[in-house]
């Protein structure tokens, strides 16, 4: 059971974290935290996710784990411990990822002194711990997780002789190898459907939708610094689950006239759109019902009738500025289909 004191505690504490990440590190991050909430419901373990709150993100069960994601190019040693970071408009610290981790820590630690708290270091799946961190532990360079009190005591003194702290509670600081960079979203996905399968005894379905509305969630938890609990996607979960009734491009590009059939957007936007109107308070949700009231009130179901109302009428200004053609195209056939033709 999480207690709402701890998470109440947590999001109170002040912290300097501000801007955007670079976008394939945050894209690797967001990656990362839904993979490991869907870690903790495969062990029916309850639990809420915190992101961009003191760490990158924070998952809380019967413990704090406090995670810092970094989508490294290079293996993890100590010198990539504790060497100072390059300083940036929104972090000029120059502090270490040691450093910091332990710092954020620190605060944690000090607002809930009664629950343990762990630090992880999340890395690419592609990059390994090094032998430099320990020669003693064997197959070092194999291992998906790694707890620093195994590493040596030579690269515990080198961490320490570089950074400002005296001291570190090594038992309580991990790091882990868990999703390739390069295809973090793919394989986030393929463990969400094994996930869903083993939970619910069945796999159909729709992940990249699942995926989309996850990432939407988060940004939106980040925004507000609010949180995202495992009982929440345990009751959003059905709701993907693979339709019938699903769209299929090559049944509606017909009504396309020859030029935009060749445009190999519009269909990789068919899906894309579909899968985001699952999402609850997603914008496009907005777009779908103007072009909805367009087709139906003014029984105009020619595409490009459509497309240029939408060109030439100042009411779809937002529209006109949000997407672009072949996003509009493919959100105009699926009103088509769904508002007109399924109807008939």
């Amino acid at each position: 059971m999480i207690e709402e004191p701890i998470i109440e505690s947590i999001l109170e504490i002040s912290d300097e974290k501000g801007g955007d990440s670079a976008l394939d590190g945050f894209e690797f991050q967001v990656s990362s935290a839904i993979y490991l909430v869907f870690t903790e419901i495969l062990s029916n373990a309850e639990c809420a996710l915190i992101y961009e709150k003191v760490e990158d993100f924070i998952i809380i069960n019967d413990q704090i784990n406090l995670y810092q994601a970094k989508s490294l190019n290079k293996n993890l040693t100590p010198n990539v411990l504790y060497s100072p970071s390059r300083k940036t408009n929104s972090d000029d610290s120059g502090l270490s990822i040691i450093e910091k981790m332990h710092i954020n820590y620190l605060k944690v630690k000090e607002k809930v002194q009664n629950n343990r708290v762990v630090s992880n270091l999340i890395i690419c799946e592609n990059q390994v711990f090094s032998k430099l961190l320990s020669k003693e532990v064997e197959n070092i360079a194999e291992l998906k997780k790694i707890n620093f009190t195994d590493l040596s005591s030579e690269a515990k003194s080198d961490i320490i002789s570089a950074t400002t702290f005296e001291e570190y509670e090594w038992e309580n600081i991990y790091a882990h190898r868990i999703i390739p960079k390069s295809r973090h979203e793919e394989v986030t996905r393929i463990f969400i459907e094994d996930v869903i399968s083993q939970v619910f005894g069945q796999n159909k379905i729709n992940s990249a939708a699942l995926y989309t509305s996850l990432a939407f969630e988060i940004k939106k938890i980040r925004k507000n610094k609010t949180i995202l609990t495992s009982a929440f996607l345990l009751e959003k979960i059905p709701s993907f689950s693979e339709l019938d009734n699903q769209l299929n491009f090559n049944d509606y590009v017909y009504l396309l006239n020859d030029i935009d059939k060749r445009n190999i957007k519009v269909p990789i936007s068919f899906m894309q759109i579909q899968n985001n109107l699952l999402i609850r308070n997603h914008p496009i949700q907005n777009d779908y019902t103007q072009i909805k009231n367009l087709v139906t009130q003014n029984d105009c179901e020619n595409v490009d009738d459509i497309v240029m109302k939408i060109e030439t009428e100042d009411e779809f200004t937002l529209i006109k500025f949000r997407l672009k053609r072949h996003e509009l195209l493919a959100l105009i056939l699926i009103v088509i289909a769904r508002e007109v033709i399924q109807c008939n």
